[in-house]
């Protein structure tokens, strides 16, 4: 019995085409959780260049006469369809669409729709928006900020326990920077790769686009360590990259 084609194979040369073919397999491998080596023995294998550019051939002597109804044939004449509805879902959007649930689905139709780059500028937008808002959640005021917190309590015969969690102040700090730290890098590199997925595409992008990345590299590129505030950047990452800020 031959062996079942693995479902990722299909997945990896859909993200091949949905970027026209401007994507590394080390990008690719990596939203599939695969090696480089694997995507890039199916892009091999699977002729992924000659499929995107339409080069394949479409026919051969056994396949001269297409499946299904042929000209002329009226045997369907006066009987429905039988593919359900939700296979045409499937066609669109790939091989595990149909047990997508109808919300997905949608979703996915309008990220069809959306450019790339705008996609990474949401969660540009996103991501920010997370490091600021930690500011106020993990904000520790001096060294006797200490919080305890009730955990459990528990109930006997011979009477009732509590168990508590005591956070002190070093320990919150600890916490808040290693957060911020990472979160700072993951920014970094999603600003990173707009920039370079920007001047890749330069002549197509639009005049928005391109001033969002000097926005950026004017105020996102800040010490780990310092205090960041919402002076106006947040409403700038929404559109308004015509903002000035007065240097402090």
């Amino acid at each position: 019995m031959p062996r079942a084609r693995d479902p990722n194979r299909e997945a990896a040369f859909l993200i091949y085409k949905e970027h026209k073919g401007n994507i590394d397999l080390v990008e690719i491998a990596s939203q599939l959780n695969l090696s480089a080596g694997t995507i890039r023995g199916w892009k091999s294998k699977d002729k992924w260049e000659q499929q995107l550019n339409g080069t394949l051939p479409t026919s051969t002597e056994r396949s001269k006469r297409s499946k299904g109804g042929q000209p002329g044939n009226k045997n369907s004449v006066g009987h429905a369809s039988s593919t359900p509805e939700g296979n045409k879902r499937a066609e669109k959007h790939g091989f595990f669409a149909k047990w997508l649930p109808e919300e997905t689905a949608e979703i996915m139709q309008a990220i069809e729709k959306t450019n790339p780059l705008d996609i990474l500028w949401d969660n540009i937008q996103l991501q920010f928006t997370a490091i600021v808002r930690a500011q106020k959640l993990m904000f520790v005021k001096d060294q006797e900020d200490v919080t305890t917190t009730k955990i459990g309590e528990g109930y006997s015969d011979t009477g009732s326990s509590e168990k508590w969690e005591v956070q002190q102040a070093w320990d919150k700090h600890a916490t808040f920077l290693k957060a911020q730290s990472r979160a700072m890098g993951e920014l970094r590199s999603m600003i990173k790769q707009y920039d370079e997925m920007l001047h890749k595409n330069w002549e197509d992008a639009t005049e928005e686009q391109k001033a969002r990345i000097a926005l950026l590299k004017a105020k996102a590129y800040t010490d780990e360590n310092d205090q960041i505030e919402d002076d106006g950047f947040l409403e700038a990452l929404s559109g308004k990259v015509d903002v000035v800020w007065q240097e402090e």
